[in-house]
Order: C-alpha cells, then structure tokens, then sequence
C-alpha cells in the first residue's frame, strides 16, 4: 500500500515506471493498478549473482514517459545489498533524466558478514530531495500482520501528495498496535535482530552446504541480504510454475516459483529461510528426494 500510495503521488496514469527484474512481484500490481506501465531494466545474472545494466538502466530512463525507478535495497529475490557505488550511478542516471527513485528498503536490517547496508536518499542532498524512502518493521521483526510502514521524503510538496493518495486509497488509519510493536522494535529489538542474523546467516551456510553435497546441478545465489534464497534450476528444462506445482503437490513442500518476478525468474525458485533449522532441513530432504 505504501509503494502504490508513492507511485499515485508521482505519476499519472500511462506514465511508465522502471523495475529491475527479477524482482518483488508486488511491484508489478502496484504499477498496473495505478494505470502505469512498467519497463524493466533487467538484471545481469553471471557469476552465481546478479549485477545491474547500467547502459540499459541509462537508455530507458530516459524516455521521457518513465517518471519513476522502484529500488529494491536489498534486493528481493537477487539477494544483493547493492554498493554505495552501485546507488551512486543508480541516482545519477535518475537526476539526470529527471526520473524519481522510490526506494523500497524493507530488508534494510537483513545483511549479513561482509556487506553493508546504504540508504539510497543517505548518499546525497540531491538524491535525498529527489526520492521517497518506504521500510518497515515487518520483515526483520515478523510483524507484518500488524501492518505497519515509514514512508519517507524530504520534500514537504511530495510528502502532501503522498499523503493525499494514502487517503484515496482509503490506507490512512494505522493499526495501533503495529505502532507500539515498531516503536518497541526499533528502539528495544537489537540484541534479538542480531541473533536472528547470525540465525538466518548460518541457515544459509547449511542451505548452500547441502546443494553442494546433494543438489550440485542447482547453484545457490550468493546471499548478501534477506532471508530469500534464489536457486538456478534451468537444469531441469522445465518452466519454474510447473516445479513448484510438482514440489506441492508430490513432496508437500512449498516454494515461490521464479517466473512470479518476471520472465526473467523463469529458470529460478525461491525459498524463504527464516525458520527453525529442523524444518529447513526437512524441506531440503524433500528437494533432494524430488531432485536427486
């Protein structure tokens, strides 16, 4: 609700917004719903990761129908944390051709050993000025059931704009108890989001050691932030919906099939990790049993 309230302030119907694909399938229904098309800057997949395309990130931009880019930071599914460098041109490229950078951050906690999380609008006084911040509690601390979300801007116009769309939308009244719950979170929650981390990190290692033991034909994305696993299963040869179904229905393990990020997903799944480690190791016996 909060990236559909944005993209309402600052667009108008048939304008066209940017995505970097694969990537948060909630994007593309906010876009379509607020009467916008979206363009996607596809990713780079090389070297088990994911890399931007700046050359066609620059092209598209700056057609001058593409009024916005939504940042994913961290990235959702690709598991990047992008770079100050990386942000850096990310911006440049959107001020100059007059293109608003909606950075979604909801993963922002979620970084593990040897990355850093960059907030995009931190990088400069023109990025600052020229973008609109969405994070939330929801994610790192489990609560989105509380739904509760920071939409941030520097800009007193846009923040009115946006504000006026959050009431059109009819999303203005705040569960009051997700209020409370952010507060205790921020202010009371860090020891335990830390052990969560080093938690979700060593999930990760054990979720990788097994594909390398059992699972070699699947590489595992690197994981730089959140708790999704992006998994290459182009050896199967099969569309990434029906490996799902098959995993669903045949193993009674459910993962989210690649393509429901975009085309460019296709030959992937996703597996979200933040369980207890005796039901990861589960579901990943019952991966083994339907690939092996």
């Amino acid at each position: 609700p909060a990236l559909s309230a944005v993209i309402k302030a600052l667009t108008n119907p048939g304008d066209r917004v940017l995505v970097q694909t694969p990537v948060y399938n909630c994007f593309f229904s906010s876009i379509r719903n607020n009467g916008c098309e979206m363009i996607s800057n596809p990713l780079i997949y090389e070297d088990n990761t994911y890399r931007i395309d700046f050359d066609d990130l620059e092209k598209k931009a700056a057609d001058p129908k593409v009024k916005l880019l939504l940042l994913c930071n961290p990235h959702n599914p690709a598991g990047r944390v992008w770079s100050k460098q990386e942000l850096i041109r990310i911006g440049e490229i959107c001020l100059r051709n007059d293109v608003w950078v909606v950075s979604d951050e909801i993963h922002c906690e979620l970084v593990f050993p040897g990355y850093t999380y960059t907030p995009f609008a931190s990088l400069s006084e023109k990025f600052r000025m020229h973008s609109v911040t969405c994070t939330s509690p929801s994610k790192a601390f489990n609560l989105a059931g509380l739904q509760i979300a920071n939409i941030i801007s520097a800009d007193a116009d846009i923040r009115e704009k946006i504000d006026k769309a959050i009431n059109i939308n009819e999303v203005c009244d705040v569960n009051p108890f997700g209020v409370e719950a952010l507060i205790a979170a921020y202010n009371e929650g860090e020891e335990w989001l830390e052990e969560l981390k080093s938690y979700l990190f060593a999930n990760y290692q054990y979720l990788k050691n097994y594909f390398n033991e059992h699972l070699p034909d699947f590489p595992v994305l690197k994981l730089e932030g959140t708790y999704l696993v992006w998994v290459d299963c182009s050896v199967l040869k099969k569309p990434s919906e029906e490996i799902v179904t098959a995993l669903l229905e045949k193993e009674k393990v459910w993962v989210n099939e690649g393509s429901m990020y975009g085309e460019d997903g296709d030959n992937f799944i996703r597996i979200n990790i933040a369980c207890p480690r005796q039901q990861l190791a589960k579901g990943l016996e019952r991966l083994k049993h339907a690939f092996g």
